[in-house]
């Protein structure tokens, strides 16, 4: 989603949001009374509306969480090193935090730069809460680090639940060959789909950079498929849509994760977007929740990010602003900034957040379980929740 307009606006936004204890340079480390914390996001290359945002959200946090008073008395105050949307660049910059004091990391969002730190924060015993939604970094657990994004797991299960209530039972995909979580994605939702009843009669694959689609449309029409699931992120996900809507496929639905659950989508692919189905947390469909903790959790995120930003948080704003919430209550928790016992809170933490509530466990640093995956349309721009969804959240989140 490489759009001029995107990064302008969001380049707008950081300025807005620079008294919020971010920085781009080393940390001084966890001493005096400041608690430092590393962050890794994408501010430049592919992936720049997503590193800016979860940088945005994890500002955010860093101010609220102050303005409150801080954690055991002392200030938090957040460094951020640029990945450039690479992998290796994801590794320097988390080593060069490392040695400066940092007691936890707020990871960066692209998938497979993730899974390059990750080895990293095991081996410097440092809990790395990663903002990409990329399920091989937490299944099976791994020692030191945790992910705020829904996993691509509980996200694939809950959109065959929607199928199977929906008579979407034939369905097709497409996915990118060269995105970690988009892999994921698909291979989760394929070993699920029979228990759900669900057949998938067609299979298409693209990759990062491409552009043209026709093929894998023309497959699909010729498929008899009621659905076509499309697992990507970045551009592709809205070339693929603007070219869906320009063909005639008869009457062929076409659904996206909770990657394209933003702005970062909808304001790109314009009335193309008109009745695409897509998955997300429930933080984005804020206003749309029952009154409950959840909603109070995310509005309190979100309506000041709106203020300052002029427009309501994406996902991967919530990401990072989550990571931070996190880290701090773990902080607490441990009444200790050592990063060992920091990890070892973590373990045992249950927390309310925007997204819903967090249970980490030894087994589990996921914490997200499939009863916080809405499933939305998009109408006139904007992301409202299903008929479907509105009754499985009043089932879930009504006292």
């Amino acid at each position: 989603m490489r759009h001029t307009r995107h990064l302008t606006a969001i380049g707008a936004m950081l300025a807005l949001t620079a008294t919020a204890c971010s920085g781009s340079g080393g940390g001084s480390g966890s001493s005096g009374d400041t608690i430092e914390i590393g962050q890794i996001a994408s501010l430049t290359g592919n992936f720049t509306p997503l590193g800016q945002t979860d940088k945005l959200g994890a500002a955010l946090a860093v101010q609220q969480i102050n303005a409150a008073g801080g954690v055991l008395g002392k200030k938090l105050h957040i460094t951020v090193k640029n990945d450039e949307s690479d992998p290796q660049q994801a590794i320097t910059g988390f080593n060069d935090l490392a040695g400066s004091g940092v007691v936890a990391f707020v990871g960066t969002p692209v998938s497979n730069a993730a899974l390059a730190v990750e080895p990293l924060a095991k081996q410097k015993q440092l809990p790395y809460v990663s903002t990409a939604a990329v399920d091989q970094q937490v299944k099976p657990p791994s020692p030191y680090v945790y992910m705020t994004p829904l996993t691509a797991g509980v996200v694939s299960e809950q959109l065959l639940k929607y199928f199977k209530a929906n008579g979407m039972t034939k369905m097709a995909v497409a996915y990118d060959t060269q995105n970690a979580f988009a892999k994921t994605g698909w291979e989760d939702m394929k070993a699920k789909a029979a228990q759900y009843g669900i057949t998938f009669v067609d299979t298409e694959t693209f990759t990062t950079t491409q552009t043209n689609f026709t093929s894998v449309l023309q497959h699909v029409r010729g498929s008899g498929a009621k659905g076509l699931m499309v697992w990507a992120t970045g551009a592709p996900a809205v070339i693929l849509a603007k070219q869906f809507a320009g063909a005639d496929m008869g009457g062929t639905k076409l659904v996206y994760s909770h990657a394209e659950a933003s702005s970062l989508f909808t304001e790109p692919v314009g009335a193309a977007g008109e009745g695409i189905i897509l998955a997300s947390s429930l933080a984005v469909i804020g206003n749309e929740l029952p009154t409950s903790a959840a909603k109070t959790a995310a509005l309190k995120m979100a309506e000041p990010y709106q203020k300052a930003n002029g427009s309501y948080p994406p996902g991967f704003a919530f990401d990072g602003y989550n990571a931070v919430q996190l880290i701090a209550a773990a902080i607490k928790k441990a009444d200790s900034t050592d990063p060992k016992k920091i990890a070892s809170a973590l373990d045992t933490l249950t927390l309310q957040t925007s997204v819903g509530t967090y249970k980490y466990t030894s087994s589990d640093h996921a914490g997200l379980g499939v009863d916080q995956v809405a499933v939305n349309t998009i109408k006139s721009g904007h992301i409202v929740p299903t008929d479907w969804t509105k009754v499985q959240l009043k089932a879930s989140l009504t006292p």
